[in-house]
């Protein structure tokens, strides 16, 4: 779940601009989609980037994947001399035989100077460097891609729903500190799973502290109960405010009451999942969602903490606004200290927005309003739209929100129930 933790520093550099829209997007100036929208549903999944598990799908032409890029990494990225000869393909493992480390040097150095561009060339030469062993073959999973066939109940929804294929993480970095900038908009200076996240001991005010202020319900549902290292503990148990306020009693449920209450068509206005695995587990949400009375009047976030250390082809944007002041430094792999300010996003990660609301098969590619592009922050900044809260943080006043993907029309035409996951 949470792998190698070296986070990569980046360099400002330009970012080009994503090809145009493939659908209309909505002007909202008269907030009468709000009247739509009374729960959102969030899944945070782990541990796959974009190309990697959405790169593949087929369905639309405009997806900014894998089909119609010729995308190879070298062994050795840091050798000028080193030719780029493993290449993705479609052969992506369900599990991967050696778990990625979870940075990746999109550059050739750990050091960057501020006028290096990125590479995004570097997955496999880290690859190489973690598992000194590898040959090309084998550290090619780093960069390798799932057909259709083989995620068979996330290209169902996406073919059904709306696919992000630029929206990037919060952190390049791992789960934990990106499971923050999701929550609350920051990491407060965290930049690797530490022990603080175990603890109740981010001092920060949440989403979840915000809404209760606010008298909007929420639950935070999660697995921890399935026994030792078999589920999370709920990210809402990484903040002071939760156990201070005794929250952690009374707005964290184990899984089986999500079910519970999405039958009994009683989900609080904000539900907020800790994952299982599997597609078989993002069916469960699916359906469970689906068949609910709520179901007319809900809108289901599903998107994944961060890339695990896989590959990726567009580069993260940078000079972005950081959660706040704080950096946060460690080793390189090289022995040296690298400081990390929090001002540039992490690798692309597959997200769905998921509506009887939203339009069918719609593909969204660049940012619409503020900062010009999707990140994690973008669901708390969007909850900040729906309910009039106040941003927690600059990095969610910065973030692109997505309510123009709402339209004035309810569709009868969406999926009851998905297909079974490969087995």
């Amino acid at each position: 779940m949470f792998g190698l933790e070296v986070i990569t520093i980046a360099a400002l550099s330009g970012v080009a601009l994503a090809a145009p829209q493939n659908i209309q997007y909505h002007e909202t100036s008269d907030h009468s989609w709000k009247s739509r929208i009374k729960n959102v549903v969030v899944l945070v999944e782990e541990n796959r980037s974009f190309d990697t598990f959405a790169g593949g799908l087929s369905y639309n032409s405009a997806i900014d994947g894998l089909l119609h890029h010729n995308y190879c990494n070298s062994m050795n990225a840091s050798h000028p001399g080193q030719k780029a000869d493993v290449c993705a393909g479609p052969r992506a493992n369900d599990v991967a035989a050696d778990d990625p480390n979870h940075s990746i040097s999109v550059f050739t150095t750990y050091h960057p100077s501020a006028s290096q561009s990125e590479s995004m060339r570097g997955f496999v030469t880290e690859q190489s460097i973690t598992y000194s062993t590898l040959n090309k073959t084998r550290a090619a999973e780093a960069i390798n891609y799932y057909t259709p066939d083989q995620v068979k109940v996330f290209n169902t929804m996406a073919e059904n729903f709306v696919l992000f294929d630029r929206w990037f993480a919060a952190v390049p970095g791992p789960t934990n500190p990106n499971r923050a900038y999701i929550t609350s908009g920051t990491s407060h200076g965290h930049g690797k799973n530490d022990n603080a996240f175990n603890v109740y001991g981010i001092p920060v005010k949440s989403i979840f502290e915000q809404l209760s202020e606010n008298d909007i319900t929420w639950m935070n549902y999660q697995n921890s109960t399935l026994g030792p290292g078999l589920g999370f503990n709920p990210d809402a148990a990484f903040y002071n405010w939760t156990l201070s306020s005794g929250a952690y009693k009374t707005n964290i449920a184990p899984l089986t009451k999500f079910y519970e209450d999405a039958a009994a068509g009683i989900l609080p206005q904000f539900s907020y999942i800790n994952p299982y695995s599997g597609e078989s587990f993002i069916k469960g949400i699916y359906e469970a969602i689906r068949s609910s009375p709520q179901w007319n009047e809900t809108l289901f976030i599903l998107t994944f903490d961060e890339h695990g250390g896989f590959g990726d082809h567009v580069p993260p944007p940078t000079n972005v606004p950081a959660g706040d002041d704080l950096t946060y430094t460690e080793k390189a792999p090289d022995g040296k200290n690298m400081t990390f300010d929090f001002k540039r996003l992490g690798v692309r990660v597959p997200t769905l927005l998921i509506s009887p609301w939203v339009g069918k098969g719609v593909v969204e590619k660049k940012g619409r309003n503020k900062g010009g592009e999707y990140t994690h922050t973008s669901i708390i900044g969007f909850l900040d739209e729906l309910w009039g809260l106040d941003p927690l943080t600059p990095r969610v006043s910065w973030s692109s929100t997505f309510e123009g993907l709402i339209t004035n029309k309810l569709r009868t035409d969406t999926p009851v129930t998905l297909p079974d996951p490969l087995a």
